[in-house]
């Protein structure tokens, strides 16, 4: 056999196509990745809320004002017989220090929201200033509404 071609031969040979993959931009991954995180702020907001709203009746104060960043603080709350709850969920002291030091080493800086009820007794409120100080506390901000 030659190796010779006739241009007979390569002009009925079919040619063949290049297959180009069109380059585009992935919309699901995306759509995805965007779902994951409205679910993930929206559970986070829910649960964060729910610590925050207890049932307190705060005492009032003339120099109030509101906090802008407690979000990223732990919420302790006590009601007007000095019983503690970390959120919603009545802690023991030991628990609630427990509890504290713990979140002092997942997410330092450790700073601690108190909504002590307006009838706590102030012996107790300050008992929870030295059990968050223990923690590693860096700042504790207290819950009142303004007069």
């Amino acid at each position: 056999m030659s190796e010779h071609h006739n241009d007979e031969e390569v002009a009925r040979r079919p040619l063949k196509r290049l297959h180009v993959e069109e380059v585009g931009l992935q919309i699901a991954p995306m759509v995805d990745v965007t779902m994951l995180l409205l679910f993930f702020f929206m559970l986070t907001g829910k649960l964060t809320q729910g610590m925050k709203l207890m049932q307190v009746d705060l005492p009032k104060a003339a120099t109030a004002t509101e906090q802008k960043e407690k979000g990223d603080r732990d919420v302790l709350n006590i009601d007007e017989h000095g019983q503690l709850f970390s959120g919603d969920r009545q802690v023991t002291d030991k628990e609630a220090v427990a509890h504290l030091k713990n979140r002092l080493k997942e997410v330092p800086p450790l700073k601690v929201y108190v909504r002590a009820d307006s009838r706590t007794p102030a012996k107790r409120i300050k008992q929870v200033m030295n059990m968050a100080a223990e923690a590693g506390a860096v700042t504790v901000i207290f819950g009142a509404h303004n007069k």
